[in-house]
């Protein structure tokens, strides 16, 4: 007879430790518990960082709003003051006590010339308001139909800038000025924004 072998018992899983698994779950609960943090870090500085800032508020097109004209410019040749002169020129012109002394002083030194450049209101007005800036220096000066006195500082490269302080009366405001060439009529000037930029040759 033929005699056949017993089957073997099939093996049965076993258990792990208890204690290898109890330390295998602290890891992966401390390992999601890291990720979650990392993850939320990532998410806040991501977020603060890259959040698009709000959009300023765009103002509204203006509609009336001209635009502010730039200076009109031309060239005038003056004719130079004596330093003898310079007392009574200064004496006449619509400088304060203190700028007529540092002018004066000025010119004595040879750091400054005079020169005189009488104006009008080429319409023939009365009452018309301009200031005339130079060096630093503003004069006021009121125009009349008449030329009136206007004494200038200038260093060395002279400019003068003219600017209306009353609306210029309509058409224009043409100012007309007493050059060592004879009379000339400056730019026009139409509005308060506008301004007549005039550089000087001093003979």
């Amino acid at each position: 007879m033929t005699v056949q072998p017993e089957p073997r018992p099939e093996p049965r899983p076993q258990p792990l430790p208890s204690e290898p698994a109890s330390r295998s779950r602290a890891l992966w609960g401390g390992g999601g518990l890291i990720a979650a943090l990392t993850v939320g870090a990532g998410a806040f500085f991501y977020t603060h960082n890259t959040a698009t800032p709000p959009a300023p508020a765009i103002a509204p097109p203006a509609q009336n709003t001209p635009a502010v004209p730039a200076a009109q410019t031309a060239a005038v040749q003056l004719s130079m003051l004596s330093p003898a002169k310079a007392p009574s020129a200064l004496a006449k012109s619509g400088f304060s006590p203190a700028d007529r002394a540092r002018i004066l002083a000025a010119v004595k030194d040879g750091k400054m010339r005079l020169v005189e450049m009488p104006v009008l209101d080429a319409s023939g007005a009365v009452g018309q308001t301009i200031d005339v800036t130079v060096s630093g220096l503003t004069q006021r000066v009121i125009l009349t139909g008449k030329f009136q006195h206007l004494v200038i500082p200038i260093v060395e490269a002279g400019q003068i800038l003219i600017a209306p302080v009353s609306m210029p009366r309509a058409p224009a405001l043409t100012i007309g000025a007493l050059t060592a060439l004879g009379p000339q009529a400056l730019p026009a000037l139409t509005t308060l924004d506008q301004r007549v930029l005039l550089n000087v040759i001093v003979q």
